[in-house]
């Protein structure tokens, strides 16, 4: 899109007044959207925050973009609820290399979208009507087992398993060093199996848990085929999948385990 002034009422002293790439917040919001479509953006001066949980409270989320991965960045810590699909829809009408400039009007609460000759005003919603986050502490956990992995092999992994279950089971094991998956079917079972050499990283434990395919393919879409993702698991824990995202924030989603089919 052309860079135009749209004409659209501009708050005169906004709460925020930030400039991105259209891209780097693109990738951001399908990080958020992959779980839920309204959540809390908190708007702190060191940089943008969301914290979400699923509505089932069987999968949270955690994105942070600092100050600095902004073109220009200007925010005292308002927090404004936002249906996070609708503005996912309107940044995703940029072209690429445009940027997108996201001013606050707290007064009116409404948040202006501006993307080349594009204008849109975006209604906020009151951040009390929303769920209410994980606090940080509470997406920690003492998983003995940790490893890296290519995004691109996460996506393999829930590809080979949807073939036949609805259901993965993901473990380590530390002799021989191996990072594995594992879904069983009516009739067909499927296995895959990386070792250390394999892996950017990898520290094992005795290992594994059961968890649904169905969140995990969703929290796969977004994840960037060449991302380095850490993971870290236990037994009948949460997994967590943290990762780089649009180049310059970082997600992590956390997945709650599935209890253990015969």
């Amino acid at each position: 899109m052309q860079a135009v002034s749209p004409t659209v009422s501009l708050p005169q002293d906004p709460a925020v007044d930030a400039t991105i790439d259209a891209d780097r917040l693109d990738a951001s919001l399908a990080v958020v959207g992959a779980l839920v479509d309204e959540c809390r953006v908190e708007l702190a001066p060191e940089g943008l925050r969301v914290r979400a949980v699923d509505p089932a409270s069987v999968a949270a989320v955690s994105l942070d973009l600092p100050a600095d991965a902004f073109e220009a960045y200007s925010a005292a810590g308002e927090t404004v609820g936002v249906d996070a699909a609708r503005f996912a829809e309107v940044v995703g009408l940029a072209d690429p290399g445009d940027s997108v400039r996201l001013v606050l009007d707290a007064e009116r609460r409404r948040l202006h979208v501006l993307v080349g000759e594009l204008a849109y005003t975006l209604g906020l919603i009151d951040p009390e009507a929303i769920r209410a986050p994980l606090d940080p502490a509470e997406m920690e956990y003492d998983c003995p087992a940790s490893l890296t992995i290519e995004g691109r092999d996460v996506s393999r992994l829930v590809d080979a398993a949807d073939m036949v279950s609805n259901h993965v089971r993901l473990g380590t094991e530390p002799e021989p060093a191996a990072f594995y998956v594992e879904a069983s079917g009516d009739t067909d079972d499927v296995a895959l199996s990386f070792a250390g050499d394999d892996l950017a990283a990898l520290s094992p434990a005795d290992a594994e848990s059961l968890f649904s395919l169905d969140y995990l393919r969703e929290l796969a879409r977004p994840i960037p085929a060449d991302a380095s993702v850490a993971v870290e698991l236990g037994t009948e824990q949460p997994v967590t999948l943290s990762f780089e995202v649009g180049g310059a924030g970082e997600a992590t989603f956390l997945l709650s385990p599935r209890r253990t089919v015969a």
